[in-house]
């Protein structure tokens, strides 16, 4: 028996060489009943795993309803969940697709195209606003170290509310290229290749990225004949319940976001990740020449940036870490929309990369030629129970 009360509540509103010793072994079987014993024991609603090798093969496991209030659902890998920061990836391909145009160089001066961005002021640790006119960078944007930060990782943004303020994002946090921070340098990726190809979001994902992947189900603003596939949102409340929110969004995007904006099936996610797996190619033809799609694998970061533990602090329940999952990333890279496993100890190889969203989780392993997907959805965004079925899942992959 579930313990999980549901109830609807208004809508609301986040490649190296070196090997370790983890391999894969020849057997093709995950442990179901592992995996179900844990699903039912937990208060997860619903979730849904799958994997695919280097053969092309994918296997899905699906726990719980679609729709909660609805057991006669059935969720599966068609299902369109949000990605949120999980579009970061995909956004990051189409900046490499119009550095390969030749439309814009990595370090390139972003100064005059985007004004908009470079004119919003620093917020200090004192907590003065100074103005910069220091260069930003699609490189910046990409790689985390333009200096805009997340409001839900960051005590400083999240607490910084003035009377007035015309920006169209919070202040940034630091001079571009001086610091790291996890933020919405891909959200203004976005708007620049909006700017550079005079096209949206949307419409160039469609037309360069999600529909040559055949990703029939990946969009920011999902078409009604498909919403019937968003499966519920939800919350973890005080006391531990995860309450269902309304599901289906109630008005358009019209403000696409890079760093967090698309809804997706983990059905779709893993062709993009099976994509990268051979470095840009798909069944009849390429995203990205070999050698960019080989970037997004190397760490993007000089030498002298580390990445700052994260921060713990009342963010309204909309992010949690475990001490573990800190733990686990205190010495991993970033490379362009991932992080970079550094771990000699972790169940995934060293230079395997990783990420997600809210609940939802990748790992993609060019090394042994597998990804794998896990998809929950519900705040907080790296609940503890949904990141120990991630590591489950992934840990009974790699034991095969």
């Amino acid at each position: 028996m579930k313990k999980t009360i549901f109830f609807v509540l208004a809508a609301i509103l986040v490649l190296g060489c070196q090997q370790n010793k983890t391999k894969l072994s020849d057997s093709k079987t995950v442990s179901d009943s592992t995996l179900k014993t844990y699903f039912e024991s937990s208060s997860i609603p619903a979730a849904v795993m799958g994997t695919i090798d280097a053969d092309g093969n994918m296997t899905w496991y699906h726990f719980g309803p679609s729709i909660w209030e609805d057991s006669t659902t059935v969720i599966s890998e068609n299902n369109i969940f949000r990605l949120f920061s999980m579009t970061k990836a995909i956004t990051s391909v189409a900046a490499l697709q119009l550095v390969e145009k030749g439309l814009i160089g990595l370090d390139d001066p972003l100064n005059e195209l985007m004004p908009e961005m470079v004119s919003i002021p620093i917020l200090t640790k004192e907590g003065d606003l100074i103005k910069s006119d220091q260069i930003i960078t699609l490189r910046h944007l990409l790689n985390n170290t333009s200096g805009f930060g997340n409001v839900y990782f960051s005590s400083r943004l999240y607490n910084f509310n003035p009377e007035n303020w015309d920006y169209k994002d919070k202040p940034r946090l630091f001079e571009p290229g001086t610091a790291y921070a996890y933020g919405t340098g891909l959200d203004w990726a976005g708007k620049v290749i909006e700017k550079l190809s005079g096209q949206d979001l949307e419409t160039y994902f469609r037309e360069n990225i999600t529909g040559p992947l055949k990703m029939n189900d990946t969009w920011f603003n999902v078409p009604a004949d498909l919403s019937q596939k968003i499966v519920t949102f939800g919350r973890r409340d005080s006391l531990g319940i995860i309450n269902a929110l309304a599901h289906i969004p109630e008005k358009p995007d019209t403000d696409y976001k890079g760093a967090m904006g698309l809804y997706g099936s983990p059905g779709d996610y893993l062709k993009f990740l099976n994509c990268m797996l051979n470095f840009g190619k798909y069944e009849g033809g390429q995203l990205l020449k070999t050698e960019t799609a080989e970037l997004m694998f190397e760490d993007s970061l000089p030498k002298e940036i580390k990445i700052p533990a994260v921060e713990q602090f009342d963010n309204g329940g909309i992010i949690g870490f475990s001490g573990e999952q800190i733990d686990q990333m205190k010495n991993d890279r970033w490379g362009y929309g991932w992080y970079i496993e550094s771990d000699e100890n972790s169940d995934r190889p060293v230079n395997s990369v990783y990420w997600g969203g809210v609940n939802t989780y990748y790992t993609l392993d060019p090394q042994n030629k597998i990804a794998l997907v896990f998809f929950a959805n519900y705040f907080p965004a790296n609940d503890k129970e949904s990141y120990d079925f991630y590591k489950l899942y992934e840990k009974e992959v790699y034991s095969r």
